[in-house]
């Protein structure tokens, strides 16, 4: 794909210069790269037109530790977004889910509860004892008194 491409060739010749004038420890290693592709015929209408530019791109200086800290910053920013994200959708399960649960144990126990009153009348209409009721219903002998009044 490279050499169908000549523009992308020149630039991997391009490079291949920059990393040898790196390898070599020359002075101005980015200065004399750029001379010698011009000097090669490799991208030499760009380089004598925006040598410069170029130059000056390549010069930026790069902080190592600083680009760390952004990508670290990033990373955590982005940790902490999806981990509320994450949490939010948990907590919201959960709760649903438990007051699902909280809900249908309530209402359980106050079927349950109904339906003991309920027995607790009909025994009192058939003439059973407030003890016997209590004995059968689990009921506390206040509430089958108060059926009673």
């Amino acid at each position: 794909m490279v050499h169908s491409c000549t523009d992308l060739e020149q630039y991997v010749q391009f490079l291949k210069l920059m990393e040898e004038a790196k390898a070599d420890s020359r002075a101005e290693s980015l200065t004399w790269a750029i001379q010698e592709a011009v000097r090669r015929n490799i991208l030499r209408d760009y380089l004598e037109r925006r040598g410069g530019e170029t130059l000056s791109i390549l010069m930026a200086e790069y902080d190592y530790a600083t680009d760390i800290a952004v990508q670290k910053e990033e990373a955590y920013e982005d940790g902490l977004f999806a981990g509320r994200e994450e949490g939010i959708s948990i907590g919201l399960a959960t709760g649903r889910e438990e007051g699902i649960s909280i809900g249908l144990e309530q209402g359980l126990e106050r079927g349950a509860y109904q339906n003991k009153l309920e027995t607790a009348r009909s025994m009192l209409l058939d003439g059973f004892s407030p003890e016997m009721i209590c004995k059968y219903t689990s009921l506390p002998i206040e509430t089958v008194q108060q059926l009673i009044g």
